[in-house]
């Protein structure tokens, strides 16, 4: 298992990044900004280089949220898991976006309430956006 980045990304008006992704057969849910990392590579400065890929949005306010083991006993799939804010758009998005995803900037309640409704199916996702919630966007 290969170590990760996680980002909760948020725009100057407040509003959440998501990736929204439809399953045939099982719904639609949201993703955040996420990528595996290689050996030896920088936590932040992959998290922030994913970000300006894929949207062609930066910022400077970054908060991290802690690391976290996949399986503590034997400490492998490590995630870096961040919080940035007041993103804006730098650069036009990669053109090549994988086939059925789509960006969507959302209001934070929205994102509480997907958090509660399972659309944020992954764990280290809700793991990153309730951290956000307890610890930055009280």
């Amino acid at each position: 298992m290969l170590d990760y980045v996680n980002a909760l990304v948020l725009n100057t008006a407040g509003e959440a990044l998501v990736f929204e992704v439809e399953k045939p057969g099982s719904g639609v849910y949201w993703q955040l900004l996420d990528r595996y990392l290689q050996p030896q590579e920088d936590p932040f400065t992959a998290v922030q280089q994913k970000l300006q890929h894929m949207t062609g949005y930066q910022t400077r306010q970054w908060a991290y949220l802690g690391s976290h083991a996949i399986e503590a006993s034997r400490l492998f799939g490590v995630g870096f898991l961040f919080c940035a804010q007041q993103a804006v758009q730098v650069a036009e998005p990669a053109p090549n976006r994988p086939e059925g995803v789509v960006i969507k900037w959302v209001p934070l309640v929205n994102l509480r309430y997907a958090l509660l409704d399972g659309r944020i199916s992954i764990m280290s996702h809700a793991l990153t956006v309730s951290l956000s919630f307890l610890t930055i966007l009280k």
